[in-house]
């Protein structure tokens, strides 16, 4: 349980940027370098957590810690997950109340800007690679960038009925 804690300490302690932009150092960790996940399970994961409130992050803890150690294990890594984003958002806000007009915290900023949306991008560009190239697949896709880009919709009505729509699949 440990290695699972300083597992998801590492995941919280460098992912700037929230949501997908953590999707690439999430898989990395627990599908190639953990093997705790396969690619399969980890798309299942990250479809799962993305339809729960709350960090993707840290709803993908919760999972993976409850599959290996059940309560124990949902605890263990959801402090390792929040731990590190607590004690750094903690000590970004004194610094920032204390110098509002630092030009440090905000070069600091301007440069996390651009690697979060390169990595939002690199999330983008990996699950579309391994997405079925299904004539369905694709539609559902330009239909939810359209709903949400263009038309303002929320993200949850879209996942809902994404859920929804698959179900009445089977």
């Amino acid at each position: 349980m440990f290695k699972l804690f300083v597992t998801f300490l590492k995941i919280g302690a460098f992912t700037f940027g929230g949501g997908y932009a953590m999707v690439p150092l999430i898989q990395d960790e627990l599908v190639n370098k953990q093997n705790l996940l396969t690619q399969e399970e980890f798309i299942d994961y990250l479809s799962i957590a993305q339809s729960y409130p709350g960090v993707l992050a840290v709803n993908i803890s919760i999972l993976l810690g409850y599959r290996l150690y059940k309560i124990p294990g949902v605890f263990i890594c959801t402090l390792g997950s929040a731990l590190p984003s607590f004690f750094i958002v903690l000590t970004l806000s004194y610094f920032y109340f204390k110098n509002t007009s630092s030009k440090i915290l905000d070069g600091f900023f301007r440069g996390v800007n651009p690697v979060v949306i390169a990595l939002i991008l690199y999330s983008f560009t990996n699950m579309l690679s391994k997405l079925e190239k299904s004539k369905r697949n694709i539609f559902l896709l330009i239909a939810s960038v359209v709903c949400v880009g263009i038309f303002n919709i929320s993200p949850i009505y879209l996942i809902i009925a994404g859920g929804v729509y698959s179900l009445c699949q089977k």
